[in-house]
């Protein structure tokens, strides 16, 4: 009975088949990129007193080379001023994208280089 009560505990912790996690973490920054395929992100920047920044995001690309969460426009806004991030497998490298001055949005290719990282799929 033990065994099928851990095993069902088990099997509701599991994520849903097929949902991915990808997490970067930046050499050099403290900086922290979280994304769920078809979900949530988070973007946690350090600001040096051991608090954090954090904006929520919400996946708005994907290509199973690249993933960029938009800021979720429901949470609220962090003082940094970015709207977007991406994390780029191949490149190693995570990019942000931050409110323009016109509204104009900007792609992910013209993306300011924020960190390299280690890049990890869950």
């Amino acid at each position: 009975m033990r065994m099928l009560l851990a095993a069902a505990t088990l099997a509701a912790l599991a994520p849903a088949a097929g949902a991915e996690d990808w997490i970067a973490v930046c050499y050099g920054r403290d900086a922290q990129y979280t994304q769920t395929i078809g979900g949530e992100g988070y973007f946690h920047v350090g600001n040096g007193d051991r608090t954090y920044d954090t904006q929520k995001l919400l996946q708005s690309f994907h290509d199973g080379n690249r993933v960029c969460g938009t800021a979720d426009t429901r949470a609220p806004r962090a003082s940094s001023g970015i709207s977007e991030v991406c994390a780029d497998k191949a490149n190693k490298t995570v990019s942000v994208m931050f409110l323009s001055e016109t509204g104009k949005r900007i792609t992910p290719e013209n993306a300011t280089l924020y960190c390299q990282a280690r890049i990890s799929v869950l």
